[in-house]
């Protein structure tokens, strides 16, 4: 095998790793939290209490991380 193949396998392992990896954190529960809080904190509900907020943005985090999953290629 030549080096210029040799290279372009080893990029590609390495990039099916990080793929890997990017797909895991997306659907863990910490990157979940995390957006829910960064989303409660941006925006207010008026006439909303703080913890059906919270429930509310958990839902949305739950949704947006299941589309970001399968547009980066989760299945």
């Amino acid at each position: 095998m030549d080096i210029k193949k040799m290279l372009l396998a080893m990029a590609e392992q390495q990039a099916d790793s990080v793929k890997s990896e990017m797909l895991s954190w997306i659907q863990s529960e910490d990157f979940e939290e995390e957006l829910a809080e960064k989303m409660d904190k941006a925006v207010n509900i008026p006439f909303v209490k703080d913890e059906r907020e919270k429930e509310f943005f958990r839902g949305v985090a739950d949704l947006i991380t299941d589309i970001v999953y399968g547009l980066a290629g989760g299945k």
